[in-house]
């Protein structure tokens, strides 16, 4: 019994110091409760995916809620993500019920300096197309309508023939 009480006061404090990785784990649990954090772009991957340095953790991919790019299209979509999202670009990421995918990216909405919104931008603009999974609801009707105008005016991906 004395022996448990030992082993059990070890594992706390083990836990509990600064050399475990208590901490980094509780920082990372802390992260995932709040609505929105800032990130600095790193490097842009893909129209709809990127690396972005959380302040003071490890750099992540972010991956765009609500949009998927067209394979007739990727290189443009990339290309124009790239001419908005230069490397050091401060974006604000919005979250929404579920924080990460099944790869372990991180999903967001992202916001720009100034406040425009790269999500909306890649519908709007043609680049990408609508996808609504039922966890990631908030901005459906508006992705719709905006991937409907754009269809309507024949732009990015819509006006392929």
């Amino acid at each position: 019994m004395f022996k448990n009480f030992i082993l059990n006061m070890l594992v706390l404090a083990f836990l509990l110091s600064d050399c475990s990785k208590y901490n980094e784990v509780r920082r990372g649990l802390d992260f995932l409760k709040t609505n929105s954090f800032q990130c600095d772009v790193v490097q842009v991957i893909y129209g709809d995916m990127f690396y972005c340095q959380l302040s003071d953790r490890e750099t992540e991919k972010i991956k765009l809620i609500g949009v998927e790019i067209p394979k007739p299209i990727e290189g443009k979509a990339a290309a124009f993500t790239k001419s908005i999202l230069k490397r050091g670009t401060l974006v604000k990421l919005e979250f929404d019920k579920e924080t990460r995918d099944r790869y372990g990216h991180i999903l967001a909405y992202v916001y720009l300096p100034g406040g425009k919104w790269l999500n909306s931008l890649l519908i709007q603009e043609g680049y990408a197309r609508v996808v609504i999974n039922l966890s990631d609801v908030r901005y459906k009707d508006l992705f719709l309508n905006l991937q409907k105008e754009a269809k309507e005016q024949g732009k990015g991906f819509w006006g392929i023939k």
